[in-house]
């Protein structure tokens, strides 16, 4: 009886990528990347089953497991490199071991799938062969509660987020980590969240985990052992901390844009600036401006610029330079250009057209 050995073929970034450039750019590389890997496969001659929206799963078969491996590898940089070439994207092809008997058709997916979880350290863009024997840590090798705890109590999720984000980006780098201890170390930080965020208490003080968890289900928590792909960690972690933090929002929003309004005539006023004055990250500034008022901070900031220049154009005979530096302009081009822009037309012509009629 032949063995049979999986070849999972991965697009890398997927999920980030289709969100920076839209489902239809998606649609058609992925289309594109399709026809590839059944090019690649058809040559040798091999099976090829689509796992949407972004995986293929290629079986090869050979009577010496040996020979078959050797086989796969080679068919697995020709489909990496046949998506390369055909697309905008990279991918990852993952190799389970060779299977035979009963059963065998199952065990190549599982196989094929447990090699993909390294992906989640190694990167994308490569072949991944069958991974060494997992084992266990005591502990990460770094710990973050103290300052996770100092941002949550904050209210500062966009920096919760990075902090969480960088600190498995730190993790990864751990030699003989196995995903699944990465995994086990992450729901403990969730955890941990969780603990912090949650207001329910019981008669002893600690955590009301059932009312905790009726807020979030739990299963909602352990998709992150799920996932393979660093960046769509990335993004699950913000989706999530967005969720578990209690939206403290206004409160940070409220001073921020009454710091920008104290200090808008600055011309060194920089988002960083704003998110240092109100102990939050730039991050979340951002994210506040976008989520509750439906704009962007350098918008923002311009409005409350713009509107100061009209009242000197018109309540003044200041010079155009002046009224510029008054104004949080560096030069009076830089200005021109940008009251142009948003008001339609020169800050001369302004003034001219909105002068009070003398008496």
């Amino acid at each position: 009886m032949d063995f049979t050995v999986g070849a999972l073929i991965d697009i890398d970034d997927y999920v980030a990528s289709t969100r920076a450039r839209g489902r239809e750019w998606a649609r058609r590389q992925l289309g594109q990347a399709d026809r590839a890997v059944r090019a690649v496969a058809a040559r040798r001659p091999a099976s090829c089953e689509p796992l949407p929206p972004d995986e293929w799963l290629v079986r090869l078969s050979g009577d010496d497991p040996d020979r078959l491996m050797g086989e796969a590898t080679a068919l697995a940089e020709q489909i990496r490199a046949g998506i390369v070439s055909a697309t905008d994207l990279t991918a990852t092809v993952s190799l389970g071991t060779p299977r035979r008997g009963p059963g065998s058709t199952t065990a190549t997916e599982r196989d094929a799938r447990r090699t993909n979880a390294y992906k989640l350290l190694l990167g994308g863009d490569r072949v991944i062969t069958a991974p060494q024997e997992e084992y266990s840590e005591a502990a990460p090798p770094v710990r973050i509660e103290a300052e996770l705890a100092r941002r949550i109590q904050a209210g500062d999720r966009g920096g919760a987020a990075g902090l969480l984000a960088g600190w498995v980006d730190r993790c990864v780098q751990e030699r003989g980590l196995s995903p699944r201890t990465l995994h086990n170390w992450l729901m403990g930080e969730l955890l941990f969240v969780v603990d912090v965020v949650n207001r329910g208490r019981l008669a002893g003080g600690s955590t009301d985990w059932v009312d905790a968890f009726a807020r979030l289900p739990i299963e909602e928590l352990t998709t992150v052992t799920q996932i393979h792909e660093r960046s769509y960690l990335h993004i699950w972690i913000e989706e999530t901390l967005w969720r578990l933090m209690p939206p403290a929002a206004r409160d940070i929003l409220s001073m921020a844009e009454s710091y920008m309004a104290a200090h808008y005539t600055d011309p060194r006023l920089r988002l960083a600036t704003v998110a240092e004055a109100v102990s939050a990250s730039p991050f979340y500034i951002a994210h506040l401006f976008a989520d509750v008022r439906g704009t962007t901070f350098l918008r923002h900031l311009t409005g409350l610029r713009l509107r100061h220049a009209r009242v000197l154009l018109t309540a003044t005979t200041a010079p155009i330079d002046t009224v510029a530096a008054r104004s949080g302009y560096l030069s009076a081009k830089v200005f021109r250009g940008v009251f142009k822009r948003h008001v339609g037309c020169s800050p001369s012509e302004y003034r001219r057209n909105h002068r009070p009629l003398p008496l």
